[in-house]
């Protein structure tokens, strides 16, 4: 689902216990991978609400969370950043990484308290 401005991303992340945003770029051919990923996990992973935000549109939260890689992927408990992804980290080294990989990342990211360098 996309998120259209900084107002509705802070209540999506915090309406829900676990959100899994993917910071993108229209034209960034990765986002767009990682968006169709997105499109197909996303029922089978129903107690997870995945969002996409575009950082055109989010300077304030892209700064805040420290987004400097696209596409990354912020993981959020009870409207906390737990963990991310950055790029493909983790899930391949080419644009065709098994969607299992991302799978099985995305559950491990909401395994974490707290993200490294977020505590502040």
């Amino acid at each position: 689902r996309r998120v259209h401005g900084e107002s509705e991303f802070l209540k999506q992340v915090t309406a829900s216990q676990l959100v899994a945003c993917h910071f993108f770029h229209k034209d960034f051919e990765r986002c767009k991978i990682i968006d169709m990923h997105f499109r197909e996990l996303a029922p089978s992973l129903m107690s997870i609400r995945f969002i996409a935000l575009n950082v055109e549109k989010a300077p304030f939260f892209v700064a805040k969370l420290r987004v400097k890689t696209l596409p990354t992927v912020v993981f959020f408990k009870d409207g906390i950043a737990v963990d991310r992804l950055v790029g493909f980290e983790g899930v391949g080294t080419t644009d065709d990484f098994p969607q299992s990989r991302l799978a099985a990342r995305i559950k491990l990211g909401f395994e974490k308290e707290t993200a490294e360098g977020e505590e502040d």
